[in-house]
């Protein structure tokens, strides 16, 4: 091959230098699409990594949610009864629809479970017949294991001045309970 003298190198023509242009803007979209794509799968698994608490310390309303669980030892029956009746995806609240809840009265004042079981109903909570319990200070909201913030959202529709505490039910549950809720209100005085 013999060199080209100066001067006599071939002219590029307009659409050549456009086509060179225009590759080079394709490739550079291209680029920035999969930088963008790789930043949103980063941003997703950092969002998994860190929102690990499902502890329920979301706190609508100003429900106050305490963080201390008792254990308890649970034949394997209660289980599984517990697992079926609804632990729920990370992340996803049961419409109250879906949650049978019963009120106990331990305030000693006649019809406060009557009066709290049609409030809840007419907010959308499958309601149980309500109970008398033993007599107990400041109302709080039972919930078996995984249903946290459904917990928190009970103790909001509840409502109330202090407003109730949230916890895990514990084994034994209250007196009167009935064995198929999820989620026990005993109103305190």
């Amino acid at each position: 091959m013999t060199p080209v003298p100066p001067g006599d190198e071939p002219r590029r023509t307009r659409s050549q230098k456009n086509k060179g242009f225009a590759q080079s803007v394709a490739f550079s979209a291209a680029r920035g699409a999969l930088l963008i794509g790789v930043a949103v799968v980063i941003g997703i698994v950092l969002l998994q990594v860190i929102d690990n608490n499902s502890s329920g310390d979301v706190n609508p309303g100003g429900v106050v949610v305490s963080t201390t669980t008792t254990k308890a030892a649970v034949p394997a029956s209660t289980t599984t009864a517990t697992a079926a009746k609804g632990t729920t995806a990370k992340g996803a609240v049961r419409p109250p629809g879906e949650i049978p809840v019963q009120v106990l009265n331990g305030s000693g004042k006649s019809g406060a479970a009557g009066t709290l079981t049609q409030k809840l109903k007419s907010s959308g909570y499958r309601v149980l017949a309500p109970n008398d319990t033993s007599a107990v200070s400041g109302t709080t909201v039972y919930c078996t294991g995984g249903l946290d913030r459904e917990a928190s959202a009970l103790a909001a529709a509840v409502g109330g001045s202090p407003p109730p505490t949230a916890q895990a039910l514990a084994n034994p549950p209250p007196s009167g309970a009935d064995s198929s809720a999820s989620c026990i209100v005993v109103i305190g005085s």
